[in-house]
């Protein structure tokens, strides 16, 4: 790599000794070919510099040379035209008698120098001079290298540290030329080109390269140079080093609400409090969007990072303001312990970032520590996407249809439908694992759309048997619904198929519409123009309440099976679900129980009056085949679910509800 590199910053990386490892070099290849590039650029400016210092000299000389034989008026005009390029020239410039003393001194000089009557009559030996050390310098020219420096056609000095007896230390390159070279007897002008604005320039790539803009904070080439470090050092040491990944919960949410400004500000303000929260000798590190790092290293007791990442969860748990109003915004935290793994910096940062993923999945702001079994489950999700992606492709993922009543009166009113895969290879995959990846991985939309079509032809074909209306519940994932194709799928599902759009209705995810209510609204709205219902699914799982509910355009309040499920045994349980039922019909919203699984709770929900339900109780999902049967079966209205009770199972008689 240095062969390609400017000499100058091959020395300065030499001069590292080993603090910088290769791996860490390599990573910082593209910023060292910047760097290079921009010494590069110094090196033509100074030749550039040191061209035009030699027409200056030379003019010096000639005019010096001229002034000696020009009569009064003239030697005026030639003095005011020396004293214009005098002042002018950017760099300083310093003229020096024979015995090294400063006769003049032109006004960038005195900026760098220091003020005019301290430079005229003092020794260039005092004026000049080098830092060797923290606290020694040196002269730029020995008195005793002086008539030397006179007789040389020129001498420069090149990435200097000045001195000036008043002010502070500065960059710079030195060139001296005597205005008779070979002679010692006419003195010298002394350029001094000041290089504190190219220095500092490089200083703020080298801190750009290092760092996050936004927040300050160390960026992924730190961390993984610092995380290889602690490696090596562990080996050694067996003081092994900690990753604690952490990811801002919900933190789209507030971009979308409060705008980027807000966004940055939070992000700012939670980069100060992690670094309030950890130790000193911990590296936090931000490597972009809501993600941060922080990096532990030499633990002596593994709870330590524990003990760190409760500090941060608590410090994160305040409330943030962002406008005048109080944001909450929580973080899930995944731990590596890097104790004997034989990983790479890269790796370990690969594996946090798994257990901050785990702790996601696990309900947010939690922490998480990582596991083999982790790994496993990453090799097999690469599978499942490789293979879901095949999958949609050919066509080849099904639906199961599973079956929603009306409680009063038992009569089949609808369909949910549901995905289902039975791949040739990994065999039936569950639901919640390729639809959670599906979401993730943006495939939902494609699976989506395919799904959609498929049933809405069979919904049609119900319809058309039963001889009257029989609904069609579609889910809808957050993806899905923030994007921008959801409308025109919808309204091409309809119009191929010719389906009334009254017989559909889109189930939302109730964590959904928490987390982005406003944009929630306005496309559930104009769902709700096109004649489409629409239904909060997994209702009482998450915050939303009734109250919340009101302004949001639904038909159907859908209540989870976790709520559902052994409700008769409990009369605390009947109480909870008595007051979601009677504010959702007080809302106008209607009510669907999922998860009826008992005869009891079936008969406890129609009590309530809860006019729908749905379960394995009143009917498992079951292919389409099925579905059109079950249809055609229940095509008179006076069938109910109730003259088809599943065996073994005593369903309660529509008359003996009160």
């Amino acid at each position: 790599m240095s062969s390609k590199l400017h000499p100058l910053l091959v020395r300065q990386i030499r001069k590292l000794d080993g603090c910088v490892n290769a791996t860490a070099l390599s990573a910082m290849a593209p910023l060292l070919q910047q760097i290079s590039a921009t010494y590069e650029d110094a090196d033509q400016h100074r030749l550039l510099l040191e061209r035009t210092l030699d027409i200056s000299a030379r003019e010096v000389r000639t005019r010096f040379n001229e002034v000696n034989n020009l009569s009064e008026s003239r030697l005026n005009y030639e003095r005011d035209r020396f004293q214009a390029v005098f002042e002018g020239v950017t760099a300083g410039l310093l003229i020096m008698n024979v015995s090294g003393v400063i006769t003049a001194a032109n006004p960038e000089a005195v900026r760098a120098l220091g003020p005019l009557h301290t430079l005229i009559g003092a020794h260039l030996d005092q004026v000049l001079r080098v830092r060797t050390t923290q606290h020694e310098t040196k002269p730029l020219i020995d008195v005793s290298a002086l008539n030397s420096a006179l007789t040389q056609q020129r001498w420069n000095f090149s990435d200097l540290t000045l001195s000036p007896t008043v002010g502070q230390p500065f960059p710079a390159d030195c060139v001296v030329v005597p205005f008779r070279p070979g002679e010692p007897r006419g003195g010298a002008v002394v350029f001094i080109i000041d290089n504190t604005a190219r220095e500092t320039s490089l200083a703020d790539l080298q801190w750009q390269a290092t760092h996050d803009t936004l927040t300050g904070l160390s960026n992924r080439l730190v961390l993984l140079d610092r995380l290889q470090h602690a490696l090596v050092l562990a080996e050694r040491s067996a003081a092994w080093p900690a990753l604690l990944f952490l990811d801002l919960d919900r933190f789209k949410t507030v971009n979308d609400r409060y705008g980027h400004s807000a966004g940055d500000r939070l992000l700012m303000e939670a980069a100060r409090r992690l670094e309030r929260a950890v130790r000193p000798a911990d590296t936090v590190v931000r490597l972009g969007g809501d993600e941060f790092v922080v990096l532990c290293e030499a633990l002596e007791h593994a709870d330590v990072a524990e003990q760190v990442a409760e500090r941060v969860l608590a410090a994160l748990a305040e409330p943030f303001d962002l406008d005048e109003q109080a944001v909450m915004v929580s973080a899930s935290i995944g731990i590596v312990h890097a104790h004997g793994t034989g990983l790479t910096a890269a790796e370990v940062v690969r594996d946090a970032d798994l257990a901050m993923y785990r702790a996601k999945e696990n309900g947010r702001n939690r922490i998480e520590i990582f596991d083999r079994d982790l790994r496993h489950e990453t090799r097999r999700r690469v599978v499942i996407e490789r293979s879901l992606r095949g999958a949609i492709d050919n066509g080849e993922l099904t639906i199961a249809y599973q079956p929603i009543f009306a409680t009063r009166t038992g009569h089949l009113v609808a369909f949910e439908a549901l995905a289902r895969w039975d791949d040739p290879e990994l065999g039936v995959v569950d639901s919640l694992e390729f639809i959670s990846l599906a979401e993730e991985t943006g495939l939902i939309v494609p699976l989506g759309l395919q799904q959609l079509d498929i049933a809405c032809s069979d919904a049609l074909a119900w319809t058309s048997t039963a001889n009257r209306p029989i609904g069609l519940h579609i889910n809808v994932s957050a993806r899905q619904l923030s994007g921008s194709m959801l409308l025109p799928n919808l309204e091409h599902a309809i119009r191929e198929f010719g389906l009334s759009p009254e017989l559909l209705t889109l189930e939302i995810p109730e964590a959904v519409l928490i987390d982005n209510p406003d944009r929630s609204i306005e496309r559930l709205r104009a769902v709700r123009e096109m004649g489409i219902s629409i239904a909060i699914d997994d209702f009482g799982t998450g915050k939303a309440s009734l109250a919340f509910l009101r302004h949001l355009p639904l038909n159907t309040v859908k209540i989870d099976r976790e709520l559902v499920s052994g409700m008769s045994k409990s009369t605390r349980d009947m109480q909870v679900m008595r007051a979601i039922v009677d504010l959702a019909t007080g809302l106008n919203f209607s009510v669907i129980a999922e998860g009826v699984e008992e005869a009891a709770d079936l008969a406890a929900l129609r009590s309530l009056g809860c006019e729908y339900a749905q379960g394995y109780l009143l009917g498992a999902p079951m292919p389409s085949a099925q579905a059109l049967e079950l249809a055609q079966r229940w095509a008179a209205p006076s069938r109910t679910i109730f003259d088809d009770q599943p065996r073994g199972v005593r369903l309660p008689s529509a008359k003996n509800v009160s």
